[in-house]
C-alpha cells in the first residue's frame, strides 16, 4: 500500500505552515492575555519602576512605652520626645498596625511602608487620661491616646491604635475605667494582661502565676466582656519555670488561653511565616535615644531605626496587597507556608 506523506507536497507544506502560524500566534496571545489578567505580576513590576521592591520577608519592630512626661528618663518618655517618634517614623515609612494583626500575619499597609506595633505597659495615666475643659470632659492633649489621635487627624495614613497591657490601676482615674476601656475598644485599640503585682514570675509557685495571670482576665471581662485578652506582658519579662502557664491556666474559677508572651526589649523579630519567627514569646524594643559615644540606648528605638536606614534590605517593605506575600525569589525557602493566613501566597521576583 502506498503511503501519502503531507509534508512532501508544497501546496500541503505551505498549508501546514499557514496552520501553525496561526497555532503559535494563538498560543502567544493566550499567553499575553494571561500576563495581562495577573494583577500580582503586574502590580509587582509596576512597584519596581516606581523604586520600590517590596520585602515582606524583612524584619518589624514592636515598640515597647510606660511613662510619657514632661521630662524623660528611664521607662519614661518625654511629650516632646513622643511628638517627635510619631513624625520620625512617618517620615521615614512607618505605618501602625494592631498588635493581633501583626501576630497574626494580616499586615495591611501602602506599598513601600513598614508596619510597626506600639505597646504601653503598666496603664498609667500619662497613657490614656481625660481632663475637664470647660465643664466637659475630654482626652488630654498630652497623654499618649491624645497625641496619637491628634497625629492621627493630620496624617490619617500612619494609624493610631496600640496594646495597652494593663495592671489593676487601670490608668489611675478608678471613676473613668469603664468610660476609657469602652472608647479604648469602639476605636481599635487592644488589650494585654500585665499581672496582678507585677511580680518577677520566674520567682513565683505555678499557682500565684496563674493567679498573677487569671486575676486580671476575670477582671477584665467584669469590666468589658467584649474585650479580648490574648496577650501576657511579662513584669520585668520574667518568664516562669513552668512556661506553659504563660499560655494556659486556671486560677479560682477563671481559665486563661493567651496567644503571645511580651519581654522586655530588645529586637526586633520576622513575621509570623518565616522560619525565623520567635513563636509565642514575642521580643520588643524600648523607646529611647541612641549616644554612639557612650553607647546608652544601643538596643533602643533610635538605634534600629538607624540600622534599618543603613540596612534596608533587612527591613519588611510592603507590597500593598493583603493577598500576596511578596519578596525577592531566593527568600521563598525561608517561608513556612503552613502559617500563612488563608488565602495568601507567596509572590517572587
Amino acid at each position: 500500500m502506498k503511503h501519502n506523506n503531507l509534508l512532501t507536497s508544497p501546496k500541503n507544506i505551505t498549508g501546514f505552515l499557514v496552520i501553525l502560524t496561526l497555532a503559535a500566534t494563538a498560543v502567544l496571545a493566550g499567553c499575553s492575555a494571561s500576563a495581562s489578567k495577573n494583577p500580582e505580576s503586574s502590580d509587582i513590576s509596576g512597584l519596581l519602576e516606581k523604586g520600590i521592591k517590596p520585602n515582606e520577608m524583612g524584619m518589624v519592630m514592636i515598640l515597647e512605652y510606660h511613662r510619657i512626661a514632661d521630662k524623660e528618663s528611664d521607662y519614661t518618655r518625654s511629650v516632646e520626645n513622643f511628638k517627635k517618634d510619631l513624625e520620625t517614623l512617618y517620615e521615614k515609612g512607618y505605618r501602625l498596625v494592631k498588635f493581633s494583626d501583626l501576630m497574626n500575619g494580616n499586615i495591611n499597609v501602602p506599598a513601600g511602608t513598614t508596619p510597626v506595633a506600639f505597646t504601653f505597659d503598666d496603664s498609667v495615666a500619662s497613657q490614656f487620661s481625660y481632663v475637664k475643659e470647660n465643664g466637659k470632659l475630654k482626652i488630654d492633649e498630652k497623654c499618649a491616646v491624645g497625641m496619637m489621635e491628634e497625629f492621627g487627624r493630620k496624617h490619617p495614613d500612619f494609624g493610631c491604635t496600640a496594646l495597652f497591657n494593663y495592671l489593676p490601676t487601670m490608668f489611675e482615674q478608678p471613676k473613668y475605667v469603664e468610660k476609657k476601656v469602652d472608647y479604648l475598644y469602639r476605636n481599635g485599640y487592644e488589650f494585654g494582661d500585665h499581672t496582678v503585682e507585677h511580680l518577677l514570675l520566674r520567682r513565683q509557685t505555678d499557682e500565684v502565676v496563674q493567679r498573677e495571670i487569671a486575676v486580671p482576665i476575670k477582671n477584665m471581662k467584669e469590666i468589658n466582656p467584649k474585650v479580648k485578652v490574648e496577650t501576657l506582658c511579662l513584669p520585668c519579662g520574667s518568664i516562669p519555670e513552668n512556661e506553659e502557664l504563660m499560655y494556659k491556666g486556671s486560677y479560682d474559677g477563671t481559665s486563661y488561653n493567651l496567644k503571645w508572651a511580651l519581654l522586655v526589649g530588645s529586637n526586633p523579630m520576622y513575621t509570623q511565616y518565616h522560619y525565623k519567627n520567635p513563636g509565642r514569646l514575642i521580643p520588643r524594643i524600648q523607646v529611647m535615644d541612641y549616644d554612639p559615644e557612650d553607647g546608652s540606648g544601643a538596643e533602643g528605638s533610635e538605634y534600629w531605626l538607624n540600622y534599618f536606614d543603613k540596612h534596608p534590605e533587612l527591613r519588611f517593605i510592603s507590597d500593598g496587597s493583603s493577598s500576596t506575600i511578596c519578596a525577592p525569589a531566593y527568600m521563598k525557602h525561608r517561608l513556612l507556608p503552613e502559617r500563612l493566613p488563608a488565602g495568601v501566597s507567596f509572590v517572587g521576583y
